[in-house]
């Protein structure tokens, strides 16, 4: 039997299959961030604008993020979960992270964090710990472009803590995948991007550009409405696709189920429950504890909240989810060309960037796909791992 979130129940059985299919939980434990971004939540919602109710801030106490992780792997759909330790948070000023990291390993799940690297004083204790995943999060390579988009922050500090991040893990012999996510704008797709892919390759990190959208989900929704501020009015000249273009080039997909609705599950440091990954006001809190409730009844609450048809409605899920495909790199070059840029930028095909002079630009490093290193739950890790769980649960935890 299959119910409308796409898990397998038997017929008669009191709990779920889990399926080899990976189930991903962003984990914030963070509940802030050092940045104030203006196409993120933590830089563009204001007093008095959309927000109903502003979100705590805090740290997740250790002790809470073990039981989560007891629960994700008791209770969880997958017997190949992912958790990654940010959403809307800035992970890296969590003084205790390197203890969440190495405690998602010790429990054989894959783990992922992303970083504004801005901040540095938890670096050595993340790299020594090993995630598999780290994702830098940026959009410029000299600081007049990057300042504009990722305000608060300082390029060359990030750039710093890049060459630390390459030689940390030189000393402490750590094979983690390093992606860094460029978000294109319209400003920000020509001498800046060809520097940076420069930059990552010395390092050999690998870098993706991704289309810059417009976050978080109420914003959107504001925008159909016609609701939004001056200054989100002003925001949106800077994208390269503009929202409004987005889910218009997205809606021959909007019948399609929603992926972050399906595959995912978003827990606060607090350890409420968003609708989503793209939601931010505490209004769209559809669990009040993910202890408290099982993997089945959460996504009931997914599948029932209003939002939901308000999002698909638009194709707001498609392209948040980047569901569209290439229409989106065809539509955006063709903005960058319109303005002179002298690069094509292409998110859902290779080569990634193409110099109109000097043609396509070399990126060096393997993407985590191609390196075979995106990780299940296997070999001897999971033999162990399969045995103490069922001690435990012959002992009736």
């Amino acid at each position: 039997m299959m119910r409308a979130d796409g898990i397998s129940r038997k017929p008669g059985a009191g709990k779920m299959a889990k399926s080899a299919k990976t189930f991903t939980y962003w984990v914030d434990i963070v509940g802030a961030c050092n940045l104030r971004c203006p196409s993120c939540p933590r830089g563009n919602f204001m007093p008095g604008d959309v927000i109903k109710e502003s979100p705590p801030s805090g740290l997740m106490a250790f002790d809470l993020f073990k039981d989560i992780v007891r629960k994700i792997k008791r209770d969880g759909p997958s017997l190949n979960p992912q958790i990654h330790l940010y959403n809307w948070g800035e992970p890296l000023v969590h003084p205790e992270i390197g203890k969440f990291i190495r405690h998602v390993l010790d429990e054989g799940i894959y783990c992922g964090v992303s970083s504004n690297l801005n901040y540095d004083g938890t670096l050595r204790d993340v790299i020594q710990a090993g995630p598999d995943f780290f994702r830098v999060s940026l959009s410029g390579f000299y600081q007049e472009n990057y300042g504009r988009t990722h305000t608060r922050g300082d390029i060359e500090r990030v750039k710093r803590n890049m060459r630390k991040l390459r030689d940390y893990m030189t000393e402490f012999d750590k094979n983690i995948y390093v992606e860094v996510n460029y978000h294109i704008y319209r400003h920000n797709a020509g001498r800046d991007l060809e520097d940076m892919i420069a930059f990552c390759n010395d390092l050999r990190f690998n870098i993706g550009p991704v289309w810059a959208f417009f976050q978080p989900l109420e914003k959107n929704f504001d925008l159909i409405d016609g609701k939004l501020s001056e200054a989100d009015r002003k925001l949106l000249d800077l994208y390269a696709i503009r929202p409004e273009e987005a889910m218009k080039l997205s809606m021959p997909y909007k019948d399609q189920d929603c992926p972050v609705r399906k595959w995912a599950t978003v827990i606060n440091y607090n350890g409420t429950v968003p609708l989503c990954c793209n939601t931010f006001d505490q209004n769209y809190i559809v669990a009040d504890s993910f202890l408290d409730i099982d993997h089945e009844a959460l996504q009931a609450r997914k599948y029932a909240h209003s939002a939901c048809k308000t999002c698909m409605d638009n194709a707001i899920h498609v392209y948040l989810a980047y569901g569209a495909g290439p229409v989106m790199d065809e539509v955006g070059n063709k903005v960058l060309r319109d303005i002179g840029n002298p690069l094509e930028v292409y998110q859902y095909a290779t080569p990634h960037v193409v110099s109109r002079e000097k043609g396509p630009l070399p990126i060096l490093a393997r993407t985590e796909r191609e390196l075979g290193q995106r990780k299940k739950i296997r070999g001897m890790r999971a033999f162990w791992w399969r045995i103490r769980e069922m001690s435990r649960r012959a002992a009736g935890f």
